[in-house]
């Protein structure tokens, strides 16, 4: 280190701090990581364990439900690329080049599906059994090869267990442990929510709190959403708009479009501010963290934007609501009635 100039022994000392960080990443690494698990999972308000399915022997339909014709986003074009050159190198042990049909029908642009049959036909048969014993590769396959000339009869039989996971999905999804029961007994009360608003400094963190509590949208529609005061740009579908006191989206997961009217609360969190809701699009795992960090400021323990709407559709149902307002609500959510009795927490027995 002598004769070292005070930059080159700041890049030393740096190399130095990154060389013991990998060792000792190297030689505790799993420690570590478990202790951070555990600490994120002590944090947490509500513990939700991951789904186990069954698989069970389920028959084909008899009628596949009508394709949708919308165009894909190049993110979703992207998932799917890279979902079935995952599933061709799995069962075929070889690497699916990015000229294959099948890649081109994803890009939604011409293919030939005689080629996808002599690529994927007989490899998706072969492998059916592992290939249903997974929900993700049975979805995901599904969707990729509908419409293919030739798969009608593969479809079929895939939709079949589509549908089943859907529907144990539904089942479990919601169910809690008994010691997280008090956790779901956060109030939606309006005088409690503006008085949580009032402890948080950050103007954008008050945005996401108060729409979040609120409005109850999907935050991904929110995080997609910008005020403008000029009505024309209502005409641009692709974009949720806040125009004056209403929400209009266009874009959201279930691909129905909705119109929500704003309380003048929210109004107030961003008066006169035109431009994307949450000040930009937030990255979905950014957004996801400080929502976190948000909740656990509040509350005490960090809940999940789906865990404020479970907690939401529990208070609903368990406090007795009319018929209108259960309809309102589940509107306002974006989803029915019957999916909102679903969305209701539940105790492990």
């Amino acid at each position: 280190m002598k004769g070292m100039t005070e930059e080159e022994l700041k890049e030393y000392r740096k190399r130095r701090n990154a060389e013991r960080n990998r060792e000792l990443r190297r030689r505790k690494g799993e420690e570590i990581n478990r202790g951070k698990r555990e600490k994120r999972r002590a944090g947490k308000a509500i513990i939700t364990e991951p789904i186990e399915y069954e698989v069970k022997e389920i028959k084909k339909v008899k009628e596949l439900p009508k394709m949708r014709t919308e165009p894909k986003e190049e993110i979703t074009k992207s998932n799917y690329i890279g979902f079935i050159k995952r599933l061709y190198k799995k069962y075929s042990g070889k690497e699916l080049e990015d000229t294959s049909d099948i890649i081109l029908k994803i890009k939604e642009k011409a293919y030939k599906a005689l080629n996808i049959s002599r690529q994927f036909k007989g490899l998706i048969i072969d492998n059916f059994e592992r290939i249903r014993g997974s929900r993700e590769e049975t979805k995901t396959t599904y969707i990729i090869f509908r419409g293919v000339r030739g798969f009608t009869e593969i479809e079929k039989r895939l939709y079949g267990y589509v549908l089943d996971y859907q529907e144990q999905y539904q089942e479990k999804r919601s169910v809690v442990k008994e010691e997280d029961i008090d956790n779901l007994k956060i109030s939606f009360e309006r005088e409690e929510i503006l008085k949580n608003i009032e402890r948080i400094e950050d103007g954008i963190d008050r945005i996401i709190y108060g729409t979040m509590m609120m409005l109850r949208c999907r935050i991904g529609d929110l995080n997609h959403t910008k005020i403008t005061k000029d009505k024309e740009d209502l005409k641009d579908e692709k974009q949720n708009w806040i125009y004056l006191d209403k929400l209009y989206i266009n874009k959201t997961k279930n691909k129905k479009k909705n119109i929500i009217e704003i309380p003048k609360d929210v109004q107030d969190l961003y008066g006169d501010r035109e431009g994307y809701l949450f000040g930009k699009e937030i990255n979905g795992s950014t957004l996801s963290e400080r929502i976190g960090v948000i909740t656990k400021r509040i509350y005490g323990k960090s809940y999940t934007y789906l865990n404020i709407r479970h907690c939401y559709a529990t208070y609903i149902n368990n406090k007795g609501s009319s018929y209108k307002e259960r309809y309102e609500t589940a509107k306002q959510s974006g989803h029915r009635i019957e999916e909102q009795l679903q969305y209701a927490y539940r105790v492990a027995e």
